[in-house]
C-alpha cells in the first residue's frame, strides 16, 4: 500500500493559501513598523492636573497629517475610566495649518458652548491642547487656536 498522492486541486489550493498567508504576514510586519507612540493628556476629575495616556498611532505621510491624527485622538477622549475629556464631546477640528513652526488649529464653536462639560476652564482647555501638541511634536514652537474662524484669547 503506497502513500496517497495529493490531487492537483489540493496542491493549487494549498499553494494559494500559503501565498496569501505569507502576504498577510508581510503586511502585519510592515504595519507594525508604521506606528509611533504618542502621549495624550487628559484631566482628572477636578481638572487640576493633566495625566498622560500612551497610545500607538499610525504614522501619516507628513507632519500635519500626524498632528491632525493626534488632535483627532484628543477629540475622542481618554481610554481610561479614571480620566476625563480634555475637549468636550461634539467638538470638531475644522482646520489645521503649520507655518514656520506655528500651528494653527481651528475648532468648531461647540468648544466654547460645551466647555462646561469638561472639568477644566476654557483657557485651561486651550492651554492643555497646546501643551499636549508641543510635547508630542517638538517641531511645533507655537499653537494658535480659532473657534469658528475667530482667534481665541492669547492666540
Amino acid at each position: 500500500m503506497g502513500a496517497k498522492r495529493l490531487s492537483t486541486k489540493s496542491i493549487v489550493f494549498l499553494s494559494i493559501f500559503t501565498f496569501f498567508f505569507i502576504i498577510t504576514l508581510v503586511f502585519i510586519m510592515v504595519d507594525a513598523d508604521r506606528k509611533v507612540e504618542r502621549v495624550l493628556f487628559f484631566p482628572e476629575e477636578n481638572g487640576q492636573e493633566l495625566y498622560g495616556e500612551l497610545r500607538r498611532l499610525p504614522v501619516r505621510h507628513n507632519l500635519v497629517g500626524n498632528i491632525e491624527l493626534y488632535v483627532d485622538e484628543l477629540l475622542l477622549g481618554p481610554e481610561s475610566v479614571d480620566l476625563y475629556r480634555l475637549i468636550p464631546t461634539g467638538v470638531k477640528l475644522e482646520s489645521i495649518l503649520l507655518d514656520d513652526g506655528t500651528l494653527y488649529l481651528g475648532f468648531s464653536e461647540s468648544l466654547v458652548t460645551k466647555a462646561e462639560l469638561v472639568p477644566m476652564s476654557f483657557p485651561d482647555i486651550i492651554d492643555g491642547i497646546t501643551k499636549a501638541v508641543v510635547f508630542n511634536f517638538p517641531e511645533v514652537k507655537e499653537v494658535k487656536t480659532t473657534i469658528g474662524g475667530e482667534p481665541t484669547a492669547g492666540s
